[in-house]
């Protein structure tokens, strides 16, 4: 199984995301864009694991909760990551991030406990919106052209363990488990 744990959105700031990435569509000449149903905000990648584990990281995920209680976050920029001539687009976040990164860092030492490898990189929270995405323009101007909304409030309640599977021939994210934060 290859799985991830998440902040879900609710359909309201999916549907927020979309046009946002609508726009970044009409403006690249390609990009493999994420399906709408599938936006998230990826806490810990965790990756390929053994079915029998899963109870293991659940039990860790509850764990990691326990002291974290519900904050908010909403949409902030727009962002890349540079791949060569293509890049991975993204929404950057805003709001109570100070909550979110003591959220993440309670999963890093949570699931580190069980034997998942510490991420080695600095948490860049984002949401993807296209991996790579060639642009027709230059990206500075319709990062300028694109404001997402922070009056959409992101009301982070609960956080999923994700499986990252094939339905179809579409790539779909299967929740396995919620765990609502009660701190």
């Amino acid at each position: 199984m290859r799985i991830f744990v998440a902040v879900e959105f609710e359909q309201h700031t999916k549907d927020h995301l979309y046009s946002i990435q609508k726009h970044i569509m009409n403006h690249s000449t390609s990009g493999n864009f994420t399906r709408p149903e599938n936006f998230h905000l990826t806490l810990k990648f965790i990756g390929e694991v053994q079915p029998s584990f899963v109870k293991e990281i659940t039990a860790a995920i509850s764990e990691a909760a326990k002291e974290c209680s519900p904050f908010k976050l909403c949409l902030g920029g727009l962002g890349n990551f540079r791949r060569g001539s293509r890049m991975i687009v993204w929404v950057g976040l805003k709001g109570e991030l100070d909550r979110l990164n003591h959220l993440y860092s309670r999963l890093e030492t949570s699931l580190s406990d069980i034997g998942i490898a510490r991420e080695t990189r600095k948490y860049s929270p984002h949401i993807t919106l296209g991996r790579q995405v060639a642009l027709s323009g230059d990206f500075s101007k319709l990062a300028k052209d694109i404001s997402p909304d922070c009056n959409s409030v992101i009301e982070v309640s609960r956080i999923t363990l994700m499986e990252s599977t094939r339905k179809d021939g579409r790539l779909t994210y299967v929740p396995l488990f919620v765990q609502s934060l009660s701190g």
